[in-house]
């Protein structure tokens, strides 16, 4: 399990001369830590499945992901996947006695 102190590193020298450039451009340069770990987020969800997604959510109602850990991994996915869910639910729960087919 990766604790704080871990670091996720990679080479990069192509991307770090790209961002040094940048970097020089802008007036007070830019912050190379908030674009890694946006950009980071941003590919986590775009490499998980749907299965993946559901599972993830599984896990996060279960207690198994923290909020935090869940709302990285899906973004706006777990909202849309809880509401979904509710959704399901109330048209489970939906009295269908009276209803009849022709």
């Amino acid at each position: 399990m990766a604790t704080n102190s871990d670091k996720i590193q990679f080479r990069g020298e192509t991307e770090k001369e790209a961002t040094q450039i940048v970097d020089q451009m802008r007036l007070g340069g830019i912050n190379v830590s908030e674009l890694a770990r946006r950009g980071l987020r941003e590919k986590l969800r775009e490499v998980l499945s749907d299965e993946e997604k559901i599972t993830l959510h599984q896990r996060y109602k279960r207690g198994e992901l923290s909020e935090e850990v869940a709302e990285i991994l899906l973004g706006d996915g777990l909202n849309e996947i809880e509401r979904e869910r509710e959704a399901f639910e109330e048209a489970a729960e939906l009295d269908t006695s009276d209803v009849f087919q022709r």
